[in-house]
């Protein structure tokens, strides 16, 4: 959220990549926080995301990649 309040301020969107995502849009809209992308949302099991983070996240950033430049 630290990050957020210096992007908001500096008015810069931010796109946040987390593990796993508990919070709703609006609690993240109102962090400054424009979109957010759960490793979760790929791979369900934790434990598998753990493991296998460095390939999720690449495919994270071909998401976010097709979202913005679409």
């Amino acid at each position: 959220m630290g990050v957020a309040a210096a992007a908001r301020a500096a008015d810069k969107e931010v796109v946040a990549v987390c593990g796993r995502l508990v919070l709703p849009p609006e609690v993240l809209g109102r962090a400054g926080i424009r979109r957010a992308y759960a490793l979760t949302d790929l791979e369900p099991d934790v434990s598998a995301c753990i493991a296998d983070a460095g390939p999720l996240l690449e495919r994270t950033a071909e998401r976010i990649a097709r979202d913005f430049l679409s």
